[in-house]
């Protein structure tokens, strides 16, 4: 394995915007992201230590330190060493195995010391592991894990592929859009966009700092539905996404009785950049202007959506922190709404393999993110909260009423 130079990196803006965050997170886990790969099949542990060891070296990210402001440091790549964990033996393995990842993913991480991120071997059964994998979000984003994920599965099925690009020129290149006209360009975008300083709209009142653990509640819905979100998106010649943004909308004014909300959109910010094959940390959350006037149909709204999306795309790197910081604003946007168009399926030597995300960062105040199909199945929907905001009752209810109006949109549209 071949370690690489120490030396001191400028930051990136994601980095800066993260770190930010973390001075403020008192518990300092609230930008841990994770994910488990629910693996059906049995698991060779040397082969599936030796793939994860490769993928670690190659990921650049993972082995930086933060001790100094406004830098990172790069050191050498210490022993990693794949843990295992069996829980095949307790009750309700997979329960039991879901509880130790979530106490790891409440635990802290020293930016300064390291390690960045842990990973583990869970065997819930002779043919079935759950591997985790931790980061915190200085390092990785979801995306940055999806990668991962990708890169051990081609190693331990035997193919050698291309190893993950460098880091150094995603941070260059972060530098250089910061220092352009581009740059200058996005943010008047947005100011402009945002100079009457909309107030975000939310389900409950107050505000809370963001939360490491959160509510969760998840349901999978019938093939149907993603059928049903498609003829509505084909009416104002969209995607069945814009149609699910409209919904969340359209519940929002339902509840509210607001004419305007503003709803976080996350986006990779990773087309035509450096980082299309680099974990790291690049996504930023937009902030999405929609007008819910009260006549307005579902279709109408995805049709504004869509056209609100196209417009705002081309300003997307430009960081929601930086607007917030220079609107003088607590917070930019209420709800998030995270479209997984796609659910990637993964194998490992021909077991087939999902992942699910247990956290994506920090939640302000309500997460809401769908799953696209996989193998023909109908999508996924994750409802994730804020505790300090929401109760569990508080949750279930909201979930219910939005699929309800889910449900209905053909009709209503």
């Amino acid at each position: 394995m071949t370690a690489f130079s120490t030396s001191r990196w400028p930051l990136s803006a994601a980095q800066h915007g993260v770190l930010a965050g973390h001075q403020a997170d008192a518990g300092g886990a609230a930008h841990n992201v994770a994910e488990y790969v629910d693996i059906a099949g049995p698991v060779d542990h040397a082969r599936f230590e030796a793939a994860t060891r490769q993928a670690v070296a190659e990921a650049e990210a993972l082995h930086m330190r933060f001790a100094v402001t406004g830098c990172q440091d790069v050191v050498d790549i210490r022993p990693f060493r794949l843990e295992t964990v069996d829980f095949s033996s307790s009750p309700d393995p997979v329960t039991a195995a879901l509880s130790w990842m979530r106490a790891d993913l409440a635990s802290p991480v020293s930016l300064a010391d390291g390690p960045l991120f842990r990973q583990a071997l869970i065997t819930v059964s002779p043919d079935r592991a759950l591997w985790y994998h931790r980061s915190h979000r200085v390092a990785l984003d979801r995306y940055g894990l999806f990668l991962l994920d990708r890169r051990v599965s081609e190693l331990y099925s035997g193919f050698e592929g291309e190893p993950f690009d460098p880091l150094r020129p995603v941070v260059d290149e972060d530098v250089a859009y910061a220092l352009s006209a581009g740059w200058r360009r996005d943010r008047r975008f947005w100011l402009d966009r945002f100079a009457d300083v909309p107030m975000p709209i939310s389900l409950v009142e107050g505000t809370a700092a963001p939360s490491a653990g959160v509510l969760r509640r998840t349901v999978s819905l019938p093939r149907t539905a993603l059928e049903d979100w498609s003829e509505v998106a084909s009416r104002c010649r969209t995607s069945w996404s814009a149609v699910v943004i409209a919904a969340v909308a359209a519940y929002l004014r339902h509840v509210t009785g607001t004419s305007e909300v503003v709803l976080g959109l996350p986006r990779m910010c990773r087309r035509r950049t450096a980082a299309l094959n680099v974990p790291c940390s690049a996504s930023n959350t937009m902030p999405l202007r929609v007008l819910t006037p009260p006549g307005a149909t579902l279709t109408e709204l995805a049709g504004d959506i869509a056209e609100e999306v196209k417009v705002c795309q081309p300003h997307e790197r430009y960081r929601s922190e930086l607007l917030r910081h220079e609107l003088h604003v607590p917070r930019l946007y209420g709800p998030v709404v995270d479209i997984n168009p796609i659910s990637y399926e993964l194998s490992f030597d021909g077991s087939p393999a999902v992942a699910h995300t247990l956290s994506a960062g920090p939640i302000e105040d309500l997460a809401i993110t769908v799953h696209g199909g996989q193998a023909g199945g109908g999508p996924r929907i994750d409802f994730d909260a804020n505790p300090a905001l929401y109760s569990s009752d508080d949750l279930t209810v909201h979930q219910q009423a939005f699929l309800d109006l889910l449900e209905t949109a053909p009709a209503f549209a």
